[in-house]
Formats: C-alpha cells, structure tokens, sequence
C-alpha cells in the first residue's frame, strides 16, 4: 500500500487553505463541509465492519470512539473529550452511529481535541487491530497515521465556532441547514399552522398579522427545532403548546431551521417533509430555489437573539437576572469545569425539562457574592463567594442551562462540592451570567 493516501492529501490542501484566512472557522465556510467529509472518510478507511448476524448492527468509526473509556486502564480519560462522548450519546437530536460520529467531529473541532481518540485507540494495538485493518487503513498504518497525527495537530491551530446545536440533521447529511435563534414578543399564539411530520416539526402555514410573519423570520416550510431551549424533534404533538403555556408572559425564544440553505437551495432533507405537507394541504405553496443568503452583522441575518432588555441593576450597581433554578447535585472532591457537564446532565435527568417544575428567581452578581433569591427578592436560596466558587459552563447541546460549581468553604482549600443547575431566559442572558462569575473572582474557571 501506497504511504500517500488521497484523503491524507486533500487533507493537507483543505487545512492548507483554512489557514489563509485569520477569522473564526463558522458553518457559513464553504470549505467546512469538505474538511469534515475527508474527516469521517478517513475515520471510516479500513475500518472492520463484521455487524451482526442478521445485519442489525450497522458499526461505524462512532462505535469504537464511544467505547474507549473501557478499555483506559492504567491511563486517564481526557476529561473534554469524555464529555464530548457524553454529549454525543445523551443528544436527543442525533438517533444513529453516523449522527452521533459527526455531532462527535463537530465538538472536537471546537474543542481541539479530535487527535485524542486516535491517541487513546494507538495506545492499545490489538483494539487498533480489532477495528482497523493494517493493510488498507490510515489509523492502522503505522506510517500513515503518523502523518494524520500531523496533520490533526495542525488543525488544532485553526479556530473553529460551529454551532453545536445544528445537529438535528447529521444523521442525514453533512450539508448544515440554516439555523435562526428568534425572540419574539410575548403573545398568546405564535400564529403558525405546524405539522407534525416524522417527528419533526414543520411550519405548514403563517397567519397574517402575527408576530411570526413580522420581518418574514418564520416561513412556512420552515422546520422548528428548539422552543425555550427544548428539543422538538421527536417529542409528543403537544409539546408546542406546553411550553406556549408555560411560557405565557414571556418573550418567545424559538430556533428554527430555514427552508433555504445559504446558497439559495432548498435544504434537501426537508423536501420530502413538503411533499407530504402539499398532499393534506393543496394550496402549500412549494418552496423553490432563490438567491443565496447574504451574510450580514444584523440580528435578524445572523440568527442571533437581540438584545433585549438586559439585566435589572439595583441601587449598588449589581447585575439582577431572572432566572429559574434547576436543582443540584454532589460532585464530591472535584471542583474542575471536567464536571459540569455531566453534573447538568444528572440533574436535568432527575428533575425533567418541564420548566414549570423549576423554582422561580433571580440572580444577583453582587461585588463579591453570586446570590439567588425568590421572584420578589425577599428570601435567599443560594449565596456563594466568588472565592468558593472553582468552576462555571454549560452544556454544549443545551446552553440556556448554565451552572457553578462551588465548594464548601474556599474552593482552593475545599474537599467537597456540588454543581448548581440553573435555567436563564435567553441563551445570551446564560453566557453573560457565566462570564460575569468567571470575571468576579480570577481562580474562578469557565467555559462556554
């Protein structure tokens, strides 16, 4: 076998060009879509596919990556990258081992960590040899493995920001539709007509005059895919209304795939959903191709949330926000970011994602405290120095929920600590939050 491999050279060439330019890697980057295909490709070279005997178990380069903490005996599992294993297998947007492989790929790029696997599996040659074949692999090739490594160490040096939350359609496809983020004024109905297609929420029709016509943010063929933070895909018909319900009063927070790519196409998943709309529906005006989606700063292009009104300040200058808190959790003696993803997931396990059942209040970053109280502000149910505070993040796959970790006396001298779960308004209003307690004490550690 050849040392020079052809995805090992376009590789090369993809990186090569990526570093050309100094800006953020985004899903908007039209060489990202081939940097992560020549990723899974070369993931998938040689790789032994015995599946089972009927043919049930479809194995991809998912399946070994996912098992690699039990076979790390006498070596320690790189915490970042067992949280991307964690977020991986719990994701409610990814069902099968190509989804999961590729969400995988994603966080890795944001993380720097997609070397690490491939560090780990090298340690243990006969699983390497289980899963790769020497004679037709790059992973399993000695020589040519060393040249990836080369080459995923390189890609470290590029910045990537992808949107960890565009993954409902990994499973499908690596072509990344256009998500929005959309805050919308409080109201009693939406004013969409939704279907309820293979699990997917698709927007059938727009009512005029509603606030979902206004500037044309939803259009119908859209696909909802998040409400207040919440996953629809897959979830029970009433889901929308739930949470409508829930929410009354407050801003609507929804974030949608767009019908249009932003190339101008219509994202190709979403065609058959049409189809099947314009049969109960004869007058579903079929979406068709158009101009390509110029990049812009606004809110609106961007698909970022606006502003808003901020936080509330009182008489000391204080930042207040509203916030719902989740529960908590024992994390024993370790205080690190490592944590606070599991410790999130662990409670929002326990306690549900029905908001409704969360305890109303809000959050004041005082000077030297982080304290949450009752809605009105008269009881205190957490307060926590920025000295006992050793950590704070969130989730990638659910960032309205944030969290801290703080311990019982100061953090550099503490030998017990739980995480504190909470749920902000807007996913904005959550990284504020978390980069205000970074900020209020220097050995307090975060992440976003």
């Amino acid at each position: 076998m050849a040392m020079r491999d052809p995805h090992l050279t376009n590789l090369k060439g993809i990186l090569q060009k990526l570093r050309e330019d100094d800006k953020p890697i985004r899903d908007s980057n039209p060489d990202l879509q081939r940097l992560c295909d020549t990723i899974e490709s070369i993931f998938r070279k040689g790789l032994k596919k015995p599946g089972s005997l009927f043919g049930l178990y479809n194995r991809d380069y998912w399946c070994w990556i996912e098992s690699l903490p039990n076979y790390l005996f006498n070596e320690r599992l790189n915490p970042i990258f067992g949280a991307a294993i964690d977020t991986c297998k719990t994701s409610p947007k990814v069902k099968t081992n190509q989804g999961r492989g590729r969400f995988f790929i994603r966080i890795a790029l944001n993380k720097n960590i997609l070397s690490v696997p491939i560090e780990h599996l090298l340690k243990n040659p006969r699983l390497t040899e289980y899963w790769y074949d020497p004679g037709d692999s790059i992973i399993g090739n000695e020589l040519m493995v060393e040249s990836l490594m080369s080459l995923l160490f390189w890609a470290t040096e590029l910045k990537f920001e992808l949107n960890l939350r565009n993954t409902s359609f990994l499973d499908q496809t690596w072509v990344m539709p256009v998500l929005r983020h959309y805050e919308l004024v409080p109201c009693k109905q939406l004013g969409v007509l939704i279907r309820y297609i293979k699990n997917r929420v698709v927007v059938a029709a727009i009512q005029p005059g509603s606030v979902a016509e206004e500037n044309n943010r939803i259009e119908a063929g859209d696909l909802m895919d998040e409400m207040y933070g919440e996953n629809l895909y897959g979830n029970s018909k009433g889901k929308v209304p739930k949470l409508l319900s829930q929410h009354e009063g407050w801003p609507i927070y929804v974030s949608v795939i767009k019908v249009h790519t932003r190339s101008g196409k219509v994202f190709h998943p979403l065609k058959e959903l049409h189809l099947t709309i314009q049969q109960e529906f004869p007058d579903f005006p079929m979406p068709s191709d158009r101009q390509p989606i110029r990049e812009s700063t606004s809110p609106d292009a961007s698909g970022e949330m606006p502003e808003g009104e901020g936080p509330v300040h009182n008489s000391s200058g204080s930042a207040i926000y509203k916030v719902k808190y989740v529960g908590r959790t024992d994390v024993g003696r370790e205080g690190g970011t490592c944590v606070i993803e599991g410790a999130i997931a662990k409670v929002l396990q326990e306690k549900g994602k029905d908001s409704s059942t969360y305890q109303e209040g809000e959050m004041e970053l005082a000077e030297t405290n982080v304290i949450t109280r009752n809605p009105d502000g008269t009881e205190e149910i957490w307060r926590h120095s920025y000295p006992e505070i050793s950590s704070c993040g969130r989730r990638v796959d659910s960032v309205i929920y944030f969290a801290y970790v703080a311990g019982d006396t100061t953090c550099t001298i503490s030998k017990h600590f739980h995480c504190y779960v909470f749920q902000a308004r807007t996913e904005r209003d959550s990284k504020t939050i978390l980069t205000s307690i970074a900020q209020g004490f220097g050995r307090t550690t975060w992440f976003v």
